[in-house]
């Protein structure tokens, strides 16, 4: 058996996009893993032909450059992106045809900027997605050969020289500035790579469903700002008729789907708990705008998978229709379960384990699903009417068998309001009775997310490394309905109270715990915690803090959630009580501050911009407190899940070493001996 390094994860195989054959006999899927010599990521195509456990997944690309894909009748459709050159400005995509048994893939054409495959219609043309620039639409508009060549140089170069921001959100996360800039839905001629718009100019796209000869998406204008309740409309390729279905600014939409024709929209007016509200299922007849109120949030229904890991890569399917039902991946406590609901709204569970359900897909009464079960990484399960999930694939198995993962015990506890907290603890690889070890708390983000039972590279690498580490679900998750993810306006009160709680749980239940040896960490709304923490307390010592907010006056302008976090999180705004935004911001505290903090921030985070950890650091440093700031560059927000093989490295080799400075100071008192 070996242990797991620090670098382990770049070895691991991500699954993504599960997506079945229409015949039911198998299912297509992403395979992608970290290349180290280009510090990125590759991503090949695989379709497996049996569901089964000893089915074999045959390679259908071998480019490690695939974006997308669909079905196509009975062959795949994917899609490769080139980069720009100076025929082609905004790089160029090429979609390819391949059959599932690996013959040599076709060319079938390719079209302009990079295009995401989003389905197939009755007619054989494809629904497609592209984030355009209408500025630069506008400007090339009738433009052709030198002249419109000419002009994206010149339109380019003005992008490299300034940022032109005249609208809201002015950037966005993982992609930059995004003023004048929209995801747009086309429908695609194979024959020739020509596209036709589908959604109207300026229209925002976030979600799209293709069914047949109907295309439902949602989203919405930004005439300046950008609201966060969308509109919904439903394209019907017979009549060439696109209906709304859902008008704009009144509800929030989670995820859109079709069933037999009809709009299914899991959306929120967000009235009674903000964005801590379960969301509405509805039902929605195109041809009258009836609508079906299949789940309210009265229900606490939930669509997505709030389980935290950092083992994930790509998404999928997340809400399926078939036959009568829908069927859908929800958050249950510690965990996300398929659940499906019918058309008159009774809902029942399909499928629970402890774990992940990361994406789905059905067709002929059979499931496929990528999921993290047993304390795995990603494997592709089958399930079918014995409610058993098979394993088909054994991607991961070489780490799981050659390094087992420390099982998490569950720590669950009640607080002094009386509700049920449940938390988990690792133990320590080299854990002998009797021996005293350091502990770090972990603390998800979100704050809608949870964590359960399953694989967690930094925390299996920390309790090798000789830590107990430390998490738990206190309130402000998701998965436990309204009133326990009720967050909003509260930060740095009972969840506080929770993680606060939990510590002295765990102390009490674990007294190989050191007491003077705990650290703290977490990232994104972990790391306001962390902020929040280390002005309130100073039992830790030693703390991390990840991409974290520490001040809501500035975050409130300089965040692409900003404003809509202020409304919908904070409860208050600049203009409307100044006061509560800076009294629950961690700043305000950092006078109180005696715990040697390390942040840990990216350049291009546009969700907490790097000022949040500035102020912080600056306040600390300031106020004599040991402290240090690793700004990464060229990250974002992600950089923990998605960030650059090396970057990621780096991120965990800072905070391992600066948990040991603090939390193992013989051994390091050692270790500088030697040296």
């Amino acid at each position: 058996m070996y242990k797991i390094s620090l670098d382990d994860f770049v070895h691991y195989n991500f699954l993504s996009e599960v997506k079945m054959s229409p015949d039911g006999k198998g299912a297509a899927y992403l395979v992608s893993w970290a290349d180290e010599e280009e510090n990125g990521y590759l991503t090949d195509l695989y379709w497996i032909e049996n569901l089964c456990s000893d089915a074999m997944s045959i390679r259908l690309t071998a480019t490690g450059r695939v974006k997308s894909f669909i079905w196509m009748g009975k062959n795949l459709a994917y899609t490769e992106y080139r980069e720009a050159d100076a025929g082609h400005p905004y790089g160029t995509t090429e979609i390819y045809s391949v059959s599932r048994y690996g013959t040599e893939p076709e060319k079938l054409c390719t079209a302009e900027g990079l295009v995401i495959l989003e389905g197939e219609l009755d007619s054989g043309r494809l629904a497609v997605s592209r984030v355009d620039n209408i500025a630069h639409q506008q400007a090339l508009q009738g433009l052709t050969g030198s002249d419109y060549e000419k002009e994206c140089a010149r339109l380019k170069q003005e992008e490299k020289t300034a940022s032109v921001f005249d609208e809201y959100p002015f950037w966005f996360n993982g992609i930059g500035t995004i003023s004048k800039r929209r995801r747009t839905v086309y429908l695609l001629n194979t024959q020739d790579g020509t596209m036709e718009r589908l959604t109207p100019f300026g229209f925002r796209t976030r979600y799209i469903c293709v069914e047949g000869a109907r295309i439902l998406y949602s989203g919405g204008f930004v005439e300046p700002v950008e609201d966060d309740r969308m509109s919904a409309w439903m394209f019907e390729e017979s009549s060439g008729e696109t209906v709304c279905i859902l008008p704009e600014k009144e509800r929030h939409v989670y995820a859109v789907c079709l069933s037999g024709g009809k709009a299914v929209l899991v959306s929120s007016k967000m009235d009674r708990y903000s964005v801590a509200q379960c969301p509405d299922i509805l039902l929605i007849d195109p041809k009258d705008g009836s609508r079906r109120v299949l789940c309210d949030y009265t229900r606490e229904i939930n669509v997505g998978n709030p389980v935290a890991s950092d083992c994930r890569l790509g998404g999928g399917y997340v809400i399926r229709a078939y036959q009568d039902k829908l069927y859908f991946i929800m958050g249950v406590a510690d965990a996300s379960h398929l659940y499906s609901c019918d058309l008159q709204g009774n809902v029942e569970c399909v499928f629970a384990k402890d774990g992940s359900i990361d994406c789905f897909d059905i067709q002929n009464g059979r499931i496929a699903m990528i999921a993290m079960h047993d304390m795995r990484l990603q494997e592709l399960y089958a399930l079918e009417k014995s409610a058993e999930a098979v394993r088909c694939t054994s991607w991961n198995d070489d780490f799981y068998l050659t390094r087992p993962p420390i099982m998490p015990e569950k720590c669950n506890f009640i607080n002094q309001d009386g509700v049920e907290i449940h938390g988990f603890v690792i133990k320590p690889a080299d854990y002998k009775a009797g021996n005293s070890y350091p502990a770090i708390l972990d603390i998800h983000g979100g704050p809608h997310l949870s964590y359960g039972a399953v694989y967690y590279h930094e925390m299996q690498y920390w309790a090798q490394h000789g830590y107990f580490v430390i998490y738990c679900n206190p309130r402000g998750g998701e998965g436990r309905g309204n009133e326990f993810g009720m967050l909003c306006g509260r930060f740095g009160t009972i969840d506080y109270e929770d993680l606060m709680a939990f510590c002295d749980h765990v102390l009490e239940e674990y007294p190989a715990i050191d007491h003077g040896r705990m650290g703290v960490t977490g990232g994104s709304y972990g790391g306001y915690m962390t902020n929040w923490i280390i002005g309130h307390t100073d039992r830790f010592a030693a703390a991390v803090s990840q991409r974290g907010i520490s001040n809501f006056v500035s975050m409130e302008g300089t965040s692409d959630i900003g404003t809509s976090f202020a409304q919908r999180q904070v409860m208050a705004s600049t203009h409307t009580d100044i006061a509560k935004m800076w009294d629950s911001s961690p700043l305000k505290y950092a006078d109180r501050c005696v715990t040697p903090t390390l942040f840990i921030h990216a350049e291009q985070d546009y969700r907490c911009w790097m000022v949040e950890a500035l102020q912080m650091y600056t306040a600390l440093i300031h106020h004599g407190v040991r402290t240090r700031l690793c700004l990464f560059h060229n990250e974002n927000h992600d950089l923990s899940r998605s960030g650059r093989p090396g970057s990621r490295i780096r991120r965990l080799r800072e905070i391992t070493d600066w948990m040991d400075e603090f939390l193992k100071p013989e051994e390091n008192t050692a270790v500088k001996s030697d040296k």
